[in-house]
């Protein structure tokens, strides 16, 4: 009897003892499964319409995968993909909406989906003079007449801009006069208006395309940012930057709606409090710091061929600027026209572009 209850007791003890390891490696399990999901990587492709060596990929771009990375644990890797290797900006809408890649950015003047329009407004020509001003304005614009525009397309993560753009020509142009019947290329549409007031001629080109245009003959001068002209090495193709500053080049960052929501929660945090604000944070401070020196370098790279920095005296920026009053007038009547209240939404920009310290043109 005794060695009875000896052998039962063992039998027990043992049944205990395995049920007790099966329940350890089913926690087990469920842990590993739950540490796997946490774990997933997230890839998204980026556009860059910049060459790899640019500024921008160098100081922006680079930086800010490095910071995705960091702030997300991993679990974010962004792929870029130089050389607007995935899409011109022309199409930059439909290319995040349809998933042809998933991170960018757009530039409203130079996308050909309308919906970007009321967004144009920051390229207006003399309007913005920094990126700072232009983070500012267009983020209090947006919550104001964007916010609800997209849907289910793509997620706005926050504006930015260039610094301001000059004008790169391939003579010397002291006065407005002397740019009648010259061939400039811009690469936004409102500065096109201002060419033609100017009584020039505009040229669509990419700014993948602006070096080759000036080179092949196609364009005489070049509408383009201070920092962007360097980086795309217009001092070889022109002798001289005529000091403007028509304005910044306004755009934004966007990721596809579809992968973002399907995002954990914290993930999407993130993005909206941290990476998108990262971006734009690395975007200004290039564009702010690089401005003047990028001029400098622009001369210094020039002189041996006899080429220059002309700066108009104001009595004739004011004979540049005034042909752009129109252009801003067209832009109301064109936001009237496509069912805007083009003349409120104007009279916001405005009230912002002075709180921000600015002086408005027109």
């Amino acid at each position: 009897m005794k060695n009875y209850f000896s052998l039962k007791f063992l039998l027990m003890a043992s049944i205990i003892v395995i049920l007790a390891a099966c329940g350890n490696n089913s926690e087990k399990s469920a842990s590993d499964s739950s540490s796997n999901q946490s774990k997933e990587v997230i890839e998204l492709n980026y556009n860059n319409l910049a060459t790899p060596t640019h500024p921008y990929t160098k100081e922006i771009v680079e930086p800010w995968i490095e910071y995705v990375d960091e702030v997300t644990d991993g679990r974010v890797k962004i792929n870029q993909f130089p050389n607007a290797a995935l899409g011109s900006p022309a199409s930059g809408y439909d290319d995040i909406s349809g998933g042809v890649f998933e991170i960018g950015l757009l530039y409203p003047a130079t996308d050909s989906n309308d919906i970007l329009f009321p967004l144009t407004i920051a390229n207006l020509p003399f309007a913005i003079e920094t990126p700072n001003i232009s983070v500012s304005v267009m983020n209090k614009y947006f919550d104001k007449y964007m916010k609800d525009t997209f849907k289910d397309d793509v997620v706005w993560l926050g504006a930015s801009s260039t610094d301001t753009a000059q004008l790169y020509s391939t003579d010397p142009i002291e006065k407005v006069e002397d740019l009648k019947h010259r061939k400039i290329s811009s690469t936004f549409s409102v500065i096109n208006s201002l060419i033609q007031n100017w009584e020039a001629s505009p040229v669509n080109v990419s700014n993948t395309e602006l070096y080759e245009s000036v080179e092949k003959g196609m364009v005489d001068d070049v509408i383009y940012n201070t920092t962007g002209a360097i980086g795309f090495n217009l001092n070889e193709v022109t002798s001289h930057l005529i000091k403007l500053d028509l304005g910044t080049n306004n755009n934004g960052l966007f990721i596809n709606a579809n992968i973002f929501n399907k995002m954990p929660e914290d993930i999407q945090q993130l993005f909206i409090e941290k990476i998108g604000p990262k971006h734009q944070d690395l975007m200004a401070e290039l564009y702010t710091k690089s401005m003047e020196n990028s001029i400098t370098e622009f001369e210094n790279r020039v002189k041996d061929k006899g080429g220059s920095v002309i700066i108009p005296n104001e009595e004739e920026l004011t004979k540049f600027k005034e042909p752009a009053k129109k252009v801003w007038d067209d832009w109301v009547k064109r936001a009237n026209e496509k069912g805007y209240p083009g003349e409120e939404m104007m009279d916001y920009f405005k009230q912002l572009l002075k709180e921000e310290g600015s002086e408005v043109p027109f």
